[in-house]
């Protein structure tokens, strides 16, 4: 059995709100999250059972569920990754800060994957030149 994340089911219930249809939001999930969507059936019963509240808990437990593996993966990528890179950067008389936020970038695309990733960087700077 799939597992969808809270983030997932939050747009099944806000696209569903707006009125959309089923096979319109299962495209939508494919567009969105790069994944094979839900059934239709699950989907209803999200719609039913689901509200806000509930699936703010859920986001909740989902970061839980994530930190302990984030924490440790941002620990070690820092001490074996980072450090050298800032290091290297230094004595090539480059801006380590920059490096730095480079090093950055490139750990969340890894975490999060490239479609996802280049995602989230045109809707940041869609909002950021609105």
């Amino acid at each position: 059995m799939t597992r969808f994340s809270a983030n997932v089911k939050l747009f099944v219930l806000d696209e569903r709100k707006q009125g959309k249809g089923w096979k319109v939001i299962r495209q939508g999930i494919r567009d969105k999250f790069n994944i094979q969507p839900p059934t239709v059936r699950s989907m209803e019963k999200w719609v039913k059972k689901l509200d806000r509240m509930a699936l703010t808990g859920e986001v909740m437990k989902d970061i839980k569920r994530e930190k302990p593996d984030i924490e440790t993966e941002a620990e070690v990528r820092f001490a074996q990754e980072l450090m050298p890179v800032l290091w290297n950067a230094r004595g090539a008389g480059q801006d380590i800060e920059l490096a730095g936020w480079k090093w950055f970038l490139q750990f969340i695309d890894a975490r999060l994957g490239p479609h996802r990733f280049e995602l989230m960087i045109k809707e940041y700077m869609n909002e950021r030149n609105k």
